[in-house]
């Protein structure tokens, strides 16, 4: 299949095909004598494996240590779990700055709605963000 067709397939830019080819994620299986690429369904499998691998987070470099693991034979699954544990380690990270962002912003509104009477003080732009926040370490 053409790189038109492949990328329709899989819905994607035909420049990310050529991008993939250039940091070494897909090569084509062969080329016209006109230079033109040709993909195989094998080819297909691996930039659907590519896509969902992105789904779930994990990087272009990440993808292709597990391909070239994969394409030397070794079996990845192991270097896969240890990316989805770092993966979660990090999105558990992430909720928890979420989560206290989340508390500062509803005591902000708080104090806000509290100090919306004298929210100007000569020494302040409001008074709300002394009084609900903390400066930044």
């Amino acid at each position: 299949m053409t790189i038109g067709e492949l990328a329709q397939l899989a819905g994607v830019n035909p420049r990310t095909l050529r991008y993939y080819e250039r940091i070494g994620l897909l090569t084509p299986s062969s080329r016209t004598e006109a230079g033109y690429r040709v993909y195989s369904p094998g080819d297909a499998d691996r930039l659907a494996f590519i896509r969902r691998a992105q789904s779930v987070g994990l990087s272009l470099a990440e993808i292709a240590d597990v391909i070239a693991l994969r394409d030397t034979g070794t079996v990845p699954c192991r270097h896969v779990r240890a990316l989805a544990e770092a993966k979660v380690s990090e999105i558990d990270v992430r909720v928890a700055d979420l989560q206290q962002l989340r508390a500062d912003l509803v005591r902000l509104r708080e104090a806000a709605r509290e100090a919306e009477t004298d929210c100007v003080q000569a020494s302040s732009i409001c008074i709300a963000f002394e009084e609900s926040t903390q400066p930044p370490s």
